[in-house]
């Protein structure tokens, strides 16, 4: 469950590893409104580990005063953490990318340093006089 690595990862931020549940929940409101790259690096980290019980493990003690990540849980973090270098996902094996890098091509597009001839308006019901050299 994401909102536990989430936890975790909170609770490590704190010096002491101690936050009381309403710095808790204020904490992780910022993060999760924090954009598209916090969720996305939650989720991944998550996904590692899609049965944990941070509770039940240890990771983290509660009590009347609040949360407390323990070391099991720093341990948990950092081993959870250093799966990939940067958090980044792995590369998808070459057999399965469909996607074809090609060349870019531009259709349709004027620069601006090219001249462009000039257009001659002519009042309304005149004709162009009679050219034989066309």
């Amino acid at each position: 469950m994401s909102i536990q690595v989430a936890i975790l990862k909170v609770l490590a931020s704190h010096g002491s590893g101690r936050a009381t549940l309403e710095s808790l929940k204020h904490d992780l409101a910022i993060l999760a409104s924090s954009g598209a790259d916090w969720q996305a690096r939650i989720k991944r980290l998550a996904s590692r580990v899609p049965d944990i019980d941070i509770f039940g493990n240890g990771y983290v003690l509660r009590d009347a005063e609040g949360w407390e990540i323990t070391l099991a849980g720093r341990a948990f973090l950092h081993a959870l953490e250093a799966v990939t270098q940067d958090n980044l996902p792995p590369e998808p094996p070459p057999e399965t990318s469909t996607h074809v890098q090609g060349a870019l091509i531009v259709v349709g597009h004027r620069f601006k340093n090219r001249t462009r001839p000039q257009i001659v308006r002519r009042e309304p019901g005149r004709r162009r006089p009679f050219s034989e050299h066309r």
